[in-house]
């Protein structure tokens, strides 16, 4: 009889290395995630997985401030408020001694300003008054007396000069001066050339005109 063939062994059938479905999913998904977080911020999917790990870490076990670095920060503040009270101290002084020059300067200048009014001077003719009212004239600053025309005093008599007497102001107070007459100019029986004037002074012109000051 024929011997029967030896059938050969089958070969032994290797184990799948298939993984899981769900493993599959949730690799898929991962990928889809960073895919999609990369292209939301324009960066790379290393760089989206690195964001998202630390936000998750901070979500699961946020960072606590350590307690050194908070009395630091306080330090910090304390001095920035003690170097601002520094400054609006400084800043008052500053204030109140700029009130001060101002409150002097504006005595001085007033002190300056408000001083004894000028005496203000009035001439009578022959005891009348010279705007023909039997009224004083006020000398303004000067005032001459004459024969001519232009004269602030005029008086019409050839024994006048054109220009006979001067009355005048300087910072001493009032003066009056004889321009050179040729029949002068008295004070009692003094004949003047130039002299202060005094209030209730009376010159005579000439030796008959008399010319009264009065200063008030």
């Amino acid at each position: 009889m024929p011997k029967a063939r030896k059938g050969r062994k089958p070969a032994p059938q290797k184990a799948s290395k298939r993984k899981p479905a769900s493993t599959s999913r949730r690799r898929g998904e991962r990928e889809r995630l960073l895919k999609g977080i990369a292209e939301a911020l324009h960066i790379g999917e290393v760089e989206a997985e690195l964001r998202a790990l630390r936000e998750l870490a901070e979500r699961v076990a946020p960072q606590q401030p350590r307690d050194d670095s908070l009395h630091e920060a306080a330090e910090q503040v304390h001095d920035q408020t003690r170097k601002l009270e520094t400054q609006i101290d400084r800043a008052h002084e500053l204030a109140e001694q700029a009130h001060v020059r101002a409150t002097e300067a504006r005595a001085k200048a007033q002190s300056r300003s408000v001083g004894p009014l000028p005496q203000r001077l009035y001439l009578l003719l022959d005891g009348r008054g010279l705007d023909g009212r039997g009224m004083p004239v006020e000398v303004i600053d000067t005032a001459v007396v004459g024969s001519g025309r232009q004269c602030h005093v005029w008086v019409n008599s050839p024994q006048i000069e054109t220009r006979h007497l001067q009355f005048g102001r300087d910072e001493e107070g009032w003066y009056v001066e004889d321009l050179g007459s040729e029949h002068g100019t008295f004070l009692g029986d003094e004949r003047i050339s130039l002299r202060r004037v005094q209030d209730g002074d009376e010159y005579r012109l000439a030796g008959y005109l008399r010319v009264r000051a009065e200063i008030r």
